[in-house]
């Protein structure tokens, strides 16, 4: 049954992260911790629109097979390595986002002008580039990530965008709110040089929303 619903809820966030085109095809890939030994995965080579509840596979936190038909995601390296260092992190989705992946194409941070930044607790970072598939690539995220302070998603240089979230909606949040940062940082650039939020005014508006 655990199995069942996780695998129902990742299915969930997918189809939501494609239908708002932050994935295409199969591009990008979503998991989700299930215990402390095991996650559901999306599989690799299969498209969105045609995937199933049955088409989700378990793995271990080594990526070993559990459970499922298919081949769990070519990113899975990326993904266990970093549930397995960073303990709270409950939900990773990885997107090709296309306004957040040109950001990262270039290797140019993503600051805090708007609200949107708030959401994912900083100035989104990019990581170093490494190679996809390899458990180098969740490295470089968990670095990137680290801070300080520690934000809930990373640019991946030349690749796409990872997020960790306390459970998938989360992290289907955190992925949306990174490409919308990126879209407005991006068309403000078109216009002029975007003002960036300071520290107190950070600070002041978390205090504003922690009153509401």
């Amino acid at each position: 049954m655990l199995y069942e619903e996780a695998r129902k809820a990742l299915l969930k966030c997918v189809l939501r992260l494609y239908q708002k085109g932050l994935v295409q095809l199969n591009s990008g890939n979503v998991s989700v911790r299930v215990s402390d030994e095991h996650l559901v995965i999306t599989p690799t080579g299969i498209s969105y629109d045609d995937m199933s509840e049955e088409d989700l596979v378990i793995i271990d936190l080594n990526g070993g097979p559990v459970e499922g038909k298919h081949k769990p995601s070519s990113e899975t390296p990326m993904h266990t390595t970093v549930y397995k260092n960073i303990h709270e992190v409950k939900a990773i989705a990885h997107t090709h986002s296309p306004f957040a992946l040109a950001f990262a194409t270039v290797g140019r941070s993503i600051p805090v002008i708007s609200t949107e930044g708030l959401a994912v607790r900083g100035p989104i970072p990019v990581a170093d580039y490494a190679c996809p598939g390899t458990e180098a690539q969740g490295w470089a995220a968990i670095k990137a990530m680290k801070g300080p302070p520690y934000v809930m998603g990373t640019l991946l240089k030349n690749h796409g965008v990872l997020v960790t979230g306390a459970n998938l909606s989360h992290a289907y949040s955190i992925a949306c709110r990174i490409e919308m940062a990126a879209k407005v940082f991006f068309l403000a650039l078109q216009i002029g040089e975007p003002d960036i939020l300071t520290d107190d005014q950070i600070k002041e508006i978390r205090t504003a929303y922690l009153r509401k």
